[in-house]
């Protein structure tokens, strides 16, 4: 039974997603001591990467979409955004049972080498928490006001299994029909996201009730938003300048030790990724 890790990255042009899931992939070998597998496009450079990664998977994202991404408050750009190959997942990773990250998630801890230790065959998160500890965070619980729970594909695990290959066909059914679910659902953003395509098709799979597919990941969810800063890191320490609450311009320290943490400001990680 092989076991590992899969990033994705796909570069945009500006942001260096290679370069954060070489940063990432080092975390995740020092933390859970675990080979990392690279999902990338047929553009990527592989030179150097072979050191790093126990493989190296070209696929094509037949997704592109474009998105605000955020440098603090004050400083945003409209960027391309390649978010379609994750439901190929099933397919493409080299390994039984497959641990999937996003290249921005900071592994600073061994909490999830325990999801091998469940019956499951299928974790993922659906409670998360914000490290600022005040902002709205009903995006995060629901797809919609009226709708159904929100699972982030951020981080999810899986072991092969037909109906697991069951699930993943879904996503890809509702990828091809994006138009006619996200009216269903409600969802108001015009762009594909995974994080609304793995909600529905959890929603699909459990017969469209609160059912049993899918486990909860070891551990809780922790992320700061792109308005945030990734200031200091230090080993297993992460220290952030997170938003002052009822201010738009003022910011407090967070310090964590020995968390996980889901950091969506990419140009502050690649910032600390240049100095590590």
């Amino acid at each position: 039974m092989t076991r590992g890790v899969v990033l994705f990255a796909h570069n945009n042009g500006e942001i260096d997603y290679i370069k954060l899931a070489k940063f990432s992939a080092k975390r995740i070998k020092q933390f859970l001591d675990l080979p990392v597998s690279l999902i990338t496009d047929k553009k990527t450079k592989v030179s150097g990467l072979k050191k790093i990664f126990d493989k190296i998977i070209f696929t094509d994202t037949d997704i592109e979409s474009r998105k605000y991404f955020y440098d603090g408050i004050d400083q945003s750009k409209i960027l391309s955004w390649k978010n379609g190959s994750r439901s190929s997942v099933y397919e493409l990773t080299p390994y039984d049972e497959t641990l999937v990250l996003d290249a921005d998630y900071l592994i600073s801890s061994d909490t999830l080498l325990s999801c091998w230790n469940r019956t499951e065959d299928f974790l993922i998160y659906c409670d998360s928490y914000d490290l600022s500890g005040w902002r709205d965070d009903s995006a995060f619980r629901s797809v919609s006001e009226y709708s159904i729970p929100f699972y982030w594909a951020t981080v999810f695990w899986f072991r092969k299994s037909p109906q697991v290959e069951i699930f993943f066909n879904i996503i890809d059914h509702i990828k091809s029909n994006w138009n006619y679910y996200k009216i269903l659902y409600q969802i108001h953003s015009t762009n594909f996201r995974n994080d609304h395509a793995f909600s529905i098709a959890l929603h699909t799979i459990n017969g469209f009730t609160q059912g049993d597919f899918a486990g909860h990941l070891p551990g809780k969810m922790f992320y700061v938003y792109d308005l945030d800063f990734l200031e200091k890191l230090n080993n297993d320490q992460l220290l952030f300048l997170v938003q002052k609450e009822n201010s738009s311009s003022d910011y407090i320290f967070v310090k964590t030790h020995g968390l996980d943490v889901h950091v969506m400001n990419k140009y502050s990680l690649l910032r600390i990724a240049d100095n590590v």
